[in-house]
């Protein structure tokens, strides 16, 4: 027992440094040293995190190390939303690894009563970067949501059509039907006319989320604040993932 908590508290030693370095990293995206710090750190993160049974923040890991070792080859540029989410990940990486190391009696029962309840109604992600939407997705599953994701507003509508759908969160710019067009056609079926629609915005364009909301988007939220809003956002539109 004093070797698992031992680890635990190197975990969070790791994910501390993992978090300093991806800030170093944000500050200077084209420095070498930079990125080989963050990617032995995320490195050393992951192979901790799986011997302490961090298997979310261990997965997460790796696809931080394997971003970086993509950059360091050259087939990928870091740009500043590649790193937004970079350091959303670790951000996120930190929080796991002060998670309590192992659940009390209470919380076994607790969670037991939870999964005989009933849970919330799938949520369907729709976004054409497969970084944000993985992102998106790791978010709300590791809060205990199930998550079905798609590429494309029209891939989207089918989903909806054939689903049962308890929220879509959807990107605006999509190839072949966009999030408007597609927030206007799920809100003139009178089938999902309540159906929550949550609108994943760019910083820096308000018209977005004014456009969303005319469709009749019922929420935002802006790109690069995932950690901080999106689960807060989908809670507040259907509650906590077990009911």
């Amino acid at each position: 027992m004093m070797m698992f908590e031992l680890l635990r508290l190197q975990a969070q030693t790791q994910a501390q440094v993992l978090t300093n370095c991806a800030l170093s990293l944000a500050r200077d995206p084209l420095a070498p040293e930079q990125l080989n710090a963050c990617a032995a750190a995320a490195c050393s993160f992951e192979r901790t995190a799986e011997m302490v049974g961090l298997t979310a923040g261990a997965e997460l890991a790796r696809t931080v190390e394997e971003c970086l070792a993509a950059a360091r080859r050259g087939e990928i540029e870091l740009q500043q939303d590649l790193i937004s989410l970079i350091l959303q990940s670790v951000d996120l990486l930190d929080n796991m690894a002060r998670l309590p190391a192992a659940p009390t009696i209470h919380d076994t029962f607790a969670a037991l009563d939870a999964q005989a309840q009933p849970q919330c109604k799938p949520i369907l992600v729709v976004d054409d970067s497969p970084d944000v939407r993985d992102l998106e997705r790791k978010l709300l599953k590791y809060r205990g949501y199930d998550v079905v994701a798609v590429d494309n507003g029209i891939d989207a509508w089918y989903q909806i059509l054939s689903g049962n759908y308890g929220l879509v969160l959807t990107d605006v710019d999509l190839p072949g039907l966009d999030g408007i067009q597609l927030i206007r056609l799920i809100r003139n079926d009178p089938r999902f006319v309540r159906l929550p629609i949550l609108i994943a915005c760019d910083n820096d364009n308000p018209q977005q989320r004014w456009r969303g909301f005319d469709a009749g988007a019922n929420y935002y939220v802006i790109k690069g604040t995932f950690h901080d809003t999106l689960v807060e956002a989908v809670s507040t539109l259907i509650g906590p993932a077990h009911s």
